[in-house]
C-alpha cells in the first residue's frame, strides 16, 4: 500500500472514531437536537407559513441554535455509548424529551411561545387547583390537537429510527457519509461552544443578560431556560426595588398640582432615527404633518437629545424613573414619575403597543414586568390597554374610544413605530405607499442594492405614517389645554453610512454608530390654548430646543410640564428650566457621549 493509501487510511480511521457515537445513536442526537429547538421552528413557522417570507437569517438562526444544542448531545450519546448499561440512559432522556417537546408545542400552538420567564413565573405561581382549570380549559383546544399530533408523530419517528438504527449507522460509515458527517458535525460543536460561552459569563445585571442574549441568539431551549432563569433573578431585585418605590411615592409624601384642566400626552416612538425625518433635514418629506404644526409655531423641536442605550427595555425604565445615569444613579433606585404625579392628583393611563411583542425574548417581559406590574393597576394606572394592535394606529383609537378625561389627565403612548420589519410597520394602501427607490437620497452608495433600498423606502413609508400617527392624537387636543411630547427610545442604522441596518450590540462605538442608533428626536407639541394661557413656559420650552439633554430626565421635564410640585422635582435635571445643570451623557453604562462624538457633529 503506498503512503498516500496508508495516510488517507489512517484519515477515514480518525473521522469514524470521531463520528462513530452519532452514527451509532443518530435518532437519539437527532431527537435531542430538534426538540431543543422549538423557538427556532416557530420562527419558520411565523416566517414562512405567516409572513410568507423566507429570511437567510433564519437558516444563521437555525444552525446557531442546532449548534448549542449539539455539544450536550453529542456528549450525551457518547455517554450512552460508553456506558455497560447506556440503554437506560437512552430511554430516560426519551422520557424526558418527548415530554418536554409535547410541552413546548403546547405553547408554541395554543400561545405562540415556548418556554420563557414568564411562563416559568406563571409555573412557579400556579396552584393545583388553578393547574386543573387551566387544563381543562386548554386540553381540547385546536392547538392542543396539534400538539399531542406532532408529539405522536416524533414518537413513531424515533421508534422507527430505532429499529433501524445498525442499517442507517452501516450506511453511514461509509466513506462519503462519514466526510460529510464529520464536516457538519465538527463545524456545529465549534460554533456550538463559540455561541455557548455566554452560560459561564458573568451577569451582573439584566441588561447584561439582555446584551448576551441580542449579541449570541440561539433560540434553543437550553439557551431560552439560561436566561430566563437569569432574567427572573435580576427581574425580581430590579422590579421588587422599583415598584416598591414607586408605591411608596404614591402613598407617602407631600405632591401637589398648580395647573388648571390640562392634558399632559407622552408619545414614546420605537427605532426612530431622526435623520430621516424631514423635520432634520432628510430629503424625501417624511414628517409632513409635524412639520406643518412647526410652521404653525405649535411644535419646538429639540435637536440635541441622546439615548443612553440602543435597546428598548433599559431606555424606557430610564424614561420612567427619575434617576439620572450621569450622575450614578440606577433606574431602580428613583421613583417612577408618573406614580409622582398619580400622587399629586392626575389620571394615568398606560396604552403600550408592545405589551406582548416578541414575548419569548428577555427584553420583552424585563421591560412588561415594570410597565405592566400589577401592583401598578388600581395603585398607579387608572387604565392600560389589555391587548396589542397591528398598526399604531389602531392603538390609538382605542385608548380615545374608551377616555374619559378627568381635571388633569395623563396617558402614555408606547408605539411600534418604526420597529424592525419596518414593511409591516405601515398599511399596505397607496396613500403609505410613497416615492420609488429612485428617489432616495445617496442611493448611489455601493453596498446600497434594490432589496436594501426597499429596506430604506419601507422606512420612509413607516416614518411618514409615525407622523400621521402623531396626528392623530394631536386632533383630540387642539381645543383643549394640553401639551404632547413625544421622543423615541432609541435611534436605528438603516444603511446611512455604511452596509448594516438596525441596531449594533458591538461595545466598541464609533461616533457614526451612536449618531444614528442613540441620537433620537424629541418634540413637544402646545395647543393655542396651552399656548396663550402660558406664554412664559412656552417660550421656556422654544428656548430649551438646542440643549444637551439624555432621555434618562424626561420625567423631571414631564413633571414640570404638569406642574408638579414634590420632593421628587428638581429644576437643576429639567432640561426645560433655566437652573438646568446639564449631567454628563454617559451612554452603555460607561461611555461619555460628548467625548466620543466631539468634532464629529
Amino acid at each position: 500500500m503506498s503512503a498516500n493509501g496508508e495516510g488517507s487510511s489512517k484519515v477515514m480511521k480518525l473521522l469514524r472514531a470521531f463520528v462513530k457515537p452519532v452514527v451509532q445513536e443518530l435518532p437519539l442526537w437527532l431527537t435531542i437536537v430538534i426538540t431543543l429547538v422549538p423557538m427556532t421552528w416557530r420562527n419558520w413557522d411565523y416566517h414562512v407559513l405567516t409572513l410568507h417570507d423566507f429570511a437567510w437569517e433564519l437558516m444563521d438562526l437555525t444552525f446557531t441554535s442546532m449548534s448549542v444544542v449539539a455539544v450536550p448531545a453529542t456528549l450525551l450519546v457518547l455517554l450512552v455509548s460508553w456506558l455497560k448499561h447506556g440503554k437506560w440512559l437512552k430511554y430516560l432522556l426519551y422520557a424526558i424529551l418527548l415530554p418536554f417537546w409535547l410541552v413546548n408545542l403546547f405553547l408554541w400552538k395554543n400561545f405562540s411561545t415556548t418556554w420563557l420567564p414568564q411562563i416559568i413565573q406563571l409555573v412557579l405561581d400556579t396552584n393545583q387547583h388553578e393547574s386543573g382549570e387551566f387544563l381543562k380549559a386548554w386540553i381540547g383546544a385546536p392547538g392542543s390537537m396539534r400538539a399531542y399530533f406532532y408529539t405522536a408523530l416524533t414518537l413513531v419517528a424515533i421508534i422507527i429510527g430505532e429499529r433501524k438504527r445498525k442499517s442507517i449507522a452501516s450506511f453511514l460509515r461509509r466513506s462519503v457519509p462519514t466526510v460529510i458527517i464529520a464536516i457538519l458535525l465538527a463545524a456545529m460543536l465549534l460554533w456550538g461552544v463559540i455561541m455557548g460561552r455566554k452560560f459561564v459569563m458573568h451577569y451582573d445585571s439584566l441588561y447584561e443578560v439582555e446584551l448576551a442574549e441580542i449579541r449570541m441568539q440561539s433560540p434553543d431551549l437550553i439557551s431560552t431556560l439560561h436566561a430566563s432563569i437569569l432574567a427572573l433573578k435580576f427581574q425580581a431585585q430590579e422590579a421588587d426595588a422599583a415598584v416598591d418605590l414607586a408605591l411608596r411615592v404614591a402613598a407617602e409624601g407631600p405632591a401637589t398640582c398648580d395647573a388648571d384642566s390640562l392634558d399632559l400626552v407622552l408619545v414614546i416612538g420605537e427605532s426612530y432615527n431622526k435623520r430621516h425625518s424631514s423635520l432634520y433635514g432628510y430629503q424625501l418629506d417624511t414628517s409632513p404633518l409635524m412639520r406643518s404644526e412647526r410652521d404653525k409655531g405649535l411644535l419646538t423641536v429639540f435637536t440635541d437629545v441622546v439615548s443612553p442605550y440602543n435597546l428598548t427595555s433599559i431606555s424606557v425604565k430610564n424614561m420612567f424613573s427619575l434617576n439620572s445615569l450621569g450622575r450614578g444613579e440606577r433606574w431602580y433606585e428613583q421613583p417612577f414619575w408618573f406614580a409622582v404625579m398619580r400622587h399629586a392628583g392626575w389620571q394615568v393611563d398606560m396604552w403600550g403597543n408592545q405589551r406582548y411583542f416578541m414575548s419569548n425574548l428577555v427584553f420583552s417581559t424585563s421591560l412588561n414586568s415594570v410597565m405592566f406590574a400589577p401592583e401598578y393597576e388600581g395603585r398607579v394606572y387608572h387604565a392600560v390597554n389589555e391587548k396589542p394592535f397591528r398598526l399604531d394606529s389602531t392603538l390609538v383609537d382605542d385608548y380615545y374610544s374608551k377616555w374619559e378625561p378627568s381635571k388633569h389627565n395623563l396617558v402614555v403612548f408606547h408605539l411600534m413605530g418604526q420597529h424592525t420589519a419596518y414593511e409591516y410597520r405601515y398599511p399596505q394602501k397607496p396613500q403609505w405607499e410613497k416615492w420609488t427607490t429612485a428617489d432616495l437620497p445617496h442611493a448611489d452608495a455601493p453596498y446600497l442594492d434594490e432589496p436594501r433600498r426597499q429596506v430604506i423606502l419601507d422606512y420612509a413609508r413607516a416614518t411618514l405614517y409615525n407622523d400621521y400617527v402623531l396626528s392623530m392624537i394631536l386632533d383630540h387636543y387642539r381645543d383643549r389645554n394640553a401639551v404632547v411630547v413625544m421622543l423615541s427610545d432609541h435611534g436605528e442604522e438603516v444603511y446611512d453610512y455604511r452596509d448594516f441596518v438596525e441596531r449594533d450590540h458591538n461595545p466598541h462605538k464609533t461616533p457614526e454608530m451612536v449618531h444614528c442608533e442613540n441620537d433620537i428626536p424629541l418634540f413637544i407639541w402646545c395647543s393655542p390654548i396651552y399656548k396663550s394661557r402660558n406664554p412664559e413656559r412656552f417660550a421656556a420650552i422654544q428656548a430649551a430646543a438646542s440643549r444637551p439633554m439624555m432621555c434618562d430626565l424626561i420625567g423631571q421635564m414631564m413633571l414640570w410640564l404638569g406642574q408638579v410640585n414634590s420632593q421628587w422635582t428638581d429644576s437643576t435635571r429639567n432640561a426645560l428650566h433655566p437652573a438646568y445643570q446639564p449631567a454628563p451623557r454617559i451612554i452603555y453604562d460607561g461611555i461619555d457621549y460628548d467625548q466620543l462624538v466631539s468634532g464629529q457633529r
